[in-house]
């Protein structure tokens, strides 16, 4: 339940590039696409790894806040995208343009598609937004073709285009490992219900990471799968001892960060944290009324609040 206004609509800017085409695409009906943002529970970086990336370990969580996509499949080869949220590329750098162009391998490279995004998961979050959008495209490019395209290459395909995406074909309650890439089904979350709030500022990934305060070499304590499933059991009835290592970032240098944390704290959740490298903040309610009542009170002072529940996935196609 958004407790904001804004949500946007599709009929906004519009941008096409066309590729070069070889093959042709066999002509469906379009999709109604729901692709549903994440938070991260925990998430612990390991070290840095000598490509350049940050070896993580994170415990991701689907919630039901969506964005909604019309999936219409083209076979020549041009990609148009219309959204219009503000501050939401429709160009090549937007995760759905690079989407199809990765499910040209699978589907041939007349693969076009026209995409309608509304968006309502706010950009800049940590949520995944953009992710979650990549997913849903590569998910109903296979679908729609029936390409039955095995998992692991679906997954290798989301891989190449941004760590979370992997998670996003799945959803749930998974851990990462690697890049976020490598993922293992966890016990999933049975019960809470989360309070959403994003202050206006957005933080650069990149700056987040290259400012961690550790040795290269430090390795830290991987987590036992057994020991999380049984938090994750008993959860949110239940104490929560994990961790956004990330928080120890951005909070010195983004204040306002660090102070709606202070304020989710002061009203008693079950746990409160940074999800990603921020900005947005959740909280975890017992009960849907309380965790209603704080979303409205971050609302009423201009911010972007919103309630979810846990998710079984990430996508759903109709």
């Amino acid at each position: 339940m958004a407790t904001k206004a804004g949500r946007t609509h599709a009929a906004g800017k519009t941008h096409r590039v066309r590729d070069e085409a070889a093959s042709r695409v066999p002509s469906v009906a379009p999709l109604e696409v729901i692709t549903r943002a994440k938070v991260n529970l925990s998430l612990e970086v390991i070290r840095r790894r000598p490509d350049g990336f940050h070896e993580i370990e994170t415990i991701m969580q689907s919630i039901d806040l969506a964005d909604r996509m019309r999936i219409e499949l083209t076979s020549d080869a041009e990609v148009e995208i219309a959204c219009a949220a503000p501050g939401i590329p429709t160009d090549e750098t937007n995760l759905c343009h690079r989407a199809v162009v990765a499910m040209r391998e699978v589907a041939g490279r007349s693969l076009g598609a026209r995409i309608a995004l509304e968006k309502h998961i706010p950009a800049g979050a940590g949520m995944g937004g953009g992710s979650s959008n990549a997913a849903g495209v590569i998910l109903a490019v296979d679908r729609a073709l029936g390409l039955k395209t095995p998992v692991k290459k679906l997954e290798r395909i989301a891989a190449a285009i941004g760590s979370d995406v992997p998670f996003m074909l799945h959803g749930g309650t998974m851990l990462g490992r690697g890049r976020g890439e490598i993922l293992t089904a966890l016990e999933p979350l049975k019960g809470g219900f989360f309070v959403i709030v994003k202050p206006e500022v957005s933080i650069p990934t990149a700056w987040v990471y290259s400012n961690l305060n550790f040795r290269l070499t430090q390795h830290r304590p991987r987590l036992n799968l057994r020991a999380v499933s049984a938090v994750l059991a008993r959860f949110p009835q239940g104490p929560w001892p994990y961790r956004n290592v990330l928080e120890a970032v951005v909070f010195p240098a983004y204040p306002t960060v660090a102070k709606l944390w202070e304020e989710l704290l002061i009203e008693r959740p079950c746990f409160a944290s940074m999800t990603g490298s921020g900005s947005a903040l959740f909280a975890i309610f017992n009960r849907e009324d309380q965790a209603t009542e704080v979303a409205r009170r971050f609302s009423a002072r201009g911010l972007f609040a919103s309630v979810a529940k846990p998710a079984k996935q990430a996508v759903d196609i109709r």
